[in-house]
């Protein structure tokens, strides 16, 4: 007979089986409750790009600006993300733009003048848009030519987008770029799909409103975005403070420093209404966003702005021209109230938003120029890796920065002026920030890395030439 188990009871072997079966179980269960309580993978960021027009590094308190503390929403932002004091652009409008969006020197993608670049670039709204990013542009745009509408920001990634096509001193005239008639300058609005609409003439009334407007666009656009439960990126270029330097009713006298200055609290006043809807939307953890300028300071006068402590204005590239304000804000991720002397461009930006949103959206069939700065950025790489900035202005190169040493190839001190005997000038910057005191003859060396510099850029032209200025749509490249 078997044996005769008692009730209750279970032989050694079958009570082990059993414990290490409920052991097994409970640590299956377990790993199920486990699972359900971790959080979801991170959403991809939304990205906020607020990007002002000929805004000078004496302009912003926290870089040390001469207009008195009218600026407190952009030290707060300082405070709270990284301030970069050594930010590179282009040295105007339309050449700045273009490389901003596009990761490329103005001067490959033809964009040397107000023509703008072809529809085969591709900007940073077309690749977040091909990752499923809202994508809107609310602000100035001056990519498009005489006749925007056929470059308009939708057919170059934007779901909508409002604001002026050109520039801004148009509203002085009320001519359009290109125009010979009064009144064919407008703000203009539009979608993807249609072509652009014409809202309201663009005058010095509506000058003085239409960043306030871009900004409630913005937010309004946001809003939409975080209901539709999907990632974005808003594009916000400012048109403060390009002359006309005028500003909304609200901020008329309001600092009694004059235009210039309350223009200045005007733009620090849209940039808190922008951050506080993105606080108030419960995305600022996930939200990246990049405050920076086109161009150094504004040269004309009345509405002269202040470059800080470098010589020049935009149009130039000397340091007052092409050396910016630049804050990042990513809580969580970008260490709050670091700041850095490390080489950084505008070119940059792309690269690096596409590290940060996780997917490889930079194009592989032409020459980037941006780098990844997300490890710099982050403070998981103790350097930028840029060491250099080639620095071109209508299409020829003037200098070349590399470390603190800048060699001018083509010494142009005054912005849109003639170029200054002996052309070929060295500065230190950190030992003369102003670019006053040659010293090229004591330190011969540095021509030799500058050039090094130039010859494999221009190698690079080879393999992927140049897109000429004025090409025309559809543009395709020259087969290599």
């Amino acid at each position: 007979m078997g044996e005769i188990i008692p009730a209750g009871t279970f032989p050694r072997r079958s009570l082990r089986f059993v414990v290490l079966a409920c052991a097994a179980l409970a640590l299956w269960l377990g790993a199920l409750v486990t699972a359900s309580e971790q959080p979801a993978p991170a959403a991809r960021p939304n990205i906020v790009i607020m990007f002002p027009d000929n805004l000078g590094w004496g302009e912003v308190n926290v870089y040390g600006g001469v207009r008195g503390a009218i600026t407190p929403r952009l030290d707060r932002l300082a405070a709270e993300g990284l301030r970069l004091n050594n930010f590179n652009v282009e040295f105007s409008c339309t050449v700045s733009r273009a490389a901003l969006m596009t990761g490329r020197y103005a001067i490959r993608t033809g964009a040397t003048q107000a023509s703008g670049f072809t529809l085969w670039e591709v900007t940073i709204a077309e690749a977040l848009q091909s990752a499923g990013y809202a994508t809107g542009l609310f602000g100035k745009w001056h990519l498009g030519g005489d006749r925007p509408e056929q470059r308009n920001p939708s057919q170059q990634g934007f779901d909508e987008y409002y604001g002026i096509p050109r520039t801004s001193n148009e509203a002085q005239t009320t001519i359009a770029q290109g125009q010979k008639e009064p009144n064919t300058s407008f703000i203009w609005e539009g979608r993807k799909g249609s072509p652009p609409r014409d809202v309201k003439p663009f005058d010095m009334t509506t000058r003085r409103t239409v960043d306030r407007e871009s900004a409630e666009k913005s937010i309004a656009f946001m809003e939409r975005s975080v209901r539709d439960k999907k990632p974005f990126f808003v594009y916000y270029p400012m048109t403060q403070i390009h002359f006309p330097t005028v500003t909304h009713p609200d901020f008329v006298g309001k600092t009694g420093g004059g235009d210039v200055a309350d223009a200045m609290a005007e733009l620090d006043y849209n940039v808190g209404l922008m951050l506080d809807a993105i606080d108030r939307l419960g995305v600022a953890k996930n939200t990246i966003v990049f405050w920076c300028t086109d161009n150094g300071a504004e040269g004309r006068r009345p509405w002269r702005g202040s470059s800080g402590p470098w010589a020049g204005f935009y149009n130039s590239v000397m340091e007052g021209g092409i050396r910016t304000p630049c804050l990042v804000r990513w809580p969580g991720r970008i260490p709050a109230g670091r700041v850095t002397n490390e080489l950084v461009h505008e070119i940059d930006l792309f690269p690096t938003i596409a590290a940060a949103i996780g997917s490889d959206i930079v194009p592989k069939d032409r020459a980037i120029d941006g780098v990844n700065q997300l490890p710099f950025f982050e403070g998981r790489q103790p350097t930028s890796p840029r060491e250099s900035v080639l620095l071109y202005a209508n299409a020829q190169l003037r200098a070349v920065k590399w470390h603190d040493w800048k060699l001018h190839y083509v010494y142009a001190p005054e912005a849109g002026g003639p170029a200054v005997p002996p052309l070929m000038r060295l500065f230190h910057l950190l030992s003369d920030p102003r670019e006053e005191t040659d010293i090229k003859d004591q330190n011969p060396w540095v021509q030799s890395v500058t050039d090094r510099l130039v010859r494999e850029f221009t190698a690079t032209a080879g393999r992927y030439p140049h897109v000429p200025p004025n090409a025309a749509d559809p543009y395709v490249p020259p087969q290599r």
